[in-house]
C-alpha cells in the first residue's frame, strides 16, 4: 500500500499524488499524460499509464469540469418526454449535441412553474453549460431573472427580447391554414389546440388568427385539451355526433387528427368524402391517411437551437413553416 493513500468507504482510492509518487514523476506530468499533452518522454508517459493501471486510478470527473469551468452538458426543459409533438425538437437537438460532443439532461416539467423555476437554477450551480426551454408556463419576468445565471435559449417565441431563441411563425402558419380553409367554401370550420387559452400562448395565436380569418364565434367549434390519439377520438365524438358537423378541421397535431378521424368513421362519416382535416408535425401519420400537415421543421429548429446556445451569439431565428398537402392514398380513401 502507498502510504497516504486516501480511504473512502472502506476502500484504499489513489490520487494524482500517489501516482505521481510511485512513478518518481512530478504531478504535472502526470497532468500532461492525463491530458495527452505532446513533449512528454514516451518512457514516462509508459511508466505513469502503468503504475495508473496498477492503481486502478481513474481521473474525477467533477474535479476535470470545475477546472475547465464546463460540463460539457445542456439541459432540455421540456413539458413531456413521451409526447410526438416533441421528438423532431429533441432528435434535432441530441443531433447536434453529438455532433459537438456535448450531453443532453432532458427535464420534463409537465408544464409545473415550480420544476421549471428549479431546473433553471442547475445554471446558477453550474452543473449544466446551458438550458434550451421548449413549451413552458415560465412568466417573462421569471426567464429574465433567471437567464442572468447561464445562457438560455427559447425554440418558441420569446417575449424576452434579449434571450435568443429560435423559433417556428406559427401565427403566419394559423393565418394561411385558415384562409386556405375559408377560400375552399367551407362554413363550419373546428380547430383543436393542447392547453387553454389562459395557459398557452400558442393557443391565444390560434383563436386570433380564426377570427381574423373567419371573423365568426369561436367558442362552438374550438375544442382544447388535445395531445393525442385518444383526446382526437374524443373530440371526434363530441363533432359527429350532432346533426350539424364540421365540414374542415384544424387540428393541433397529426395524432389528434387520426384520432377524429378514427372517430368519425364509428359516427358514419368518411374523411375526404365528408370533410377535410388538417394536422400539425408532418408525421409519417399524414402521409399513411393522406391528409395536409403543417411542417414546422422542429429538427431544424432543434439544431440551430443547440448551435445558438453554445455560441457567444444572442440572436432571434425565425423559421418558416411549410403546409404539405399529400397525394389522396388508398389508406385514406378507405378512412
Amino acid at each position: 500500500m502507498i502510504p497516504n493513500m486516501q480511504k473512502k468507504r472502506g476502500i484504499l482510492v489513489a490520487n494524482i499524488k500517489d501516482v505521481a509518487r510511485m512513478a518518481g514523476v512530478s504531478i504535472a506530468t502526470v497532468s500532461r499524460v492525463l491530458n495527452e499533452y505532446p513533449y512528454v518522454a514516451k518512457d514516462k508517459q509508459e511508466k505513469v499509464r502503468a503504475v495508473m493501471k496498477e492503481l486502478n486510478y481513474s481521473v474525477n470527473g467533477n474535479a476535470v469540469k470545475l477546472i475547465k469551468g464546463k460540463t460539457n452538458t445542456i439541459g432540455v426543459i421540456v413539458p413531456y418526454n413521451n409526447n410526438s409533438c416533441y421528438d423532431e425538437l429533441i432528435n434535432g437537438i441530441l443531433k447536434k449535441a453529438h455532433e459537438l460532443h456535448y450531453q443532453v439532461l432532458l427535464l420534463p416539467s409537465y408544464y409545473e412553474n415550480v420544476i421549471e423555476s428549479s431546473y433553471l437554477t442547475l445554471l446558477k450551480k453550474k452543473m449544466i453549460d446551458g438550458i434550451l426551454l421548449t413549451s413552458h408556463t415560465l412568466h417573462p419576468e421569471q426567464i429574465l431573472a433567471l437567464s442572468e445565471w447561464g445562457k438560455i435559449v427559447c425554440c418558441e417565441a420569446c417575449p424576452v427580447e434579449h434571450v435568443p431563441s429560435v423559433f417556428p411563425d406559427r401565427f403566419a402558419a394559423y393565418i394561411e391554414v385558415f384562409t386556405y380553409l375559408k377560400n375552399k367554401g367551407y362554413n363550419r370550420i373546428h380547430f383543436t389546440s393542447g392547453r387553454d387559452f389562459q395557459s398557452s400562448p400558442s393557443t391565444r395565436l390560434r383563436i386570433q388568427a380564426f377570427q381574423e380569418t373567419i371573423t365568426v364565434a369561436y367558442e362552438n367549434q374550438f375544442f382544447d385539451q388535445c395531445f393525442d390519439y385518444q383526446d382526437g377520438k374524443r373530440v371526434g365524438d363530441l363533432m359527429f355526433r350532432n346533426s350539424i358537423v364540421p365540414d374542415a378541421i384544424f387540428t393541433n397535431g397529426d395524432e389528434v387528427a387520426a384520432g377524429i378521424i378514427a372517430s368519425a368513421q364509428t359516427h358514419g362519416y368518411s374523411y375526404m368524402q365528408d370533410f377535410e382535416i388538417i394536422g400539425e408535425e408532418n408525421t409519417p401519420l399524414s402521409e399513411i391517411l393522406g391528409f395536409p400537415s403543417v411542417d414546422y421543421h422542429q429538427t431544424a429548429i432543434g439544431e440551430q437551437a443547440v448551435s445558438l446556445l453554445l455560441s457567444d451569439e444572442y440572436a432571434r431565428i425565425q423559421i418558416r413553416h411549410q403546409l404539405n398537402f399529400r397525394a389522396r392514398t388508398e389508406a385514406s380513401a378507405l378512412s
